[in-house]
């Protein structure tokens, strides 16, 4: 998990690359405009690219006051990154638990990765409800089981799916090479 410590509000660097004017934290602000104003400029590492999550907490309050789902990591400049992300809504399980809560560390750092376990109470994406651990989406095997049960839903079969999509996308060159081998 990604923590980045927000301070009250200040006038971004005049060639801001994100375009921004200003950047911090005010109670006026909704979770999105959190968002906006201060998913980056920060020094993040490779380790940011294997985090879930990005929590927002506020040096005022000392409060967490914003969480997203991370879906990636940006270069904007500099050797500066931001976070890219959704926000999550009350109703998330992750919201629910750290929105309103205390900053998950007090460390002066303004970015940290603290290990949290909401972030270990994560289940399979594929839908079957069992717990997975660590930056895994997916228990072994179980993304190709998604995928195949949803090409059965649409295609009937793998093979109904190939057909189509070489119907409209064209056949790969080698898969063409290898049909025409066989005739």
């Amino acid at each position: 998990m990604i923590h980045l410590k927000i301070g009250a509000p200040r006038p971004a660097d005049h060639n801001d690359p994100m375009g921004r004017d200003w950047v911090g934290w005010t109670p006026a602000q909704t979770p999105q405009q959190i968002y906006d104003r201060n998913r980056g400029i920060w020094s993040l590492g490779t380790r940011a690219e294997r985090q879930r999550y990005t929590v927002f907490s506020s040096l005022i309050t000392g409060m967490n006051v914003a969480i997203i789902e991370n879906t990636g990591i940006e270069d904007v400049g500099g050797g500066k990154r931001a976070v890219v992300g959704r926000v999550l809504e009350p109703g998330h399980p992750v919201h629910d638990a750290l929105i309103d809560q205390p900053a998950l560390d007090n460390y002066r750092n303004p970015m940290t990765y603290p290990d949290h376990s909401v972030d270990h109470q994560r289940t399979c994406a594929c839908g079957c409800g069992a717990a997975v651990a660590g930056a895994r989406l997916f228990l072994p095997g179980h993304d190709q089981r998604a995928i195949h049960a949803r090409i059965a839903a649409q295609w009937g079969d793998t093979l109904g799916f190939i057909r189509w999509f070489d119907d409209t996308f064209g056949a790969p060159a080698h898969a063409a090479d290898a049909a025409a081998a066989d005739r």
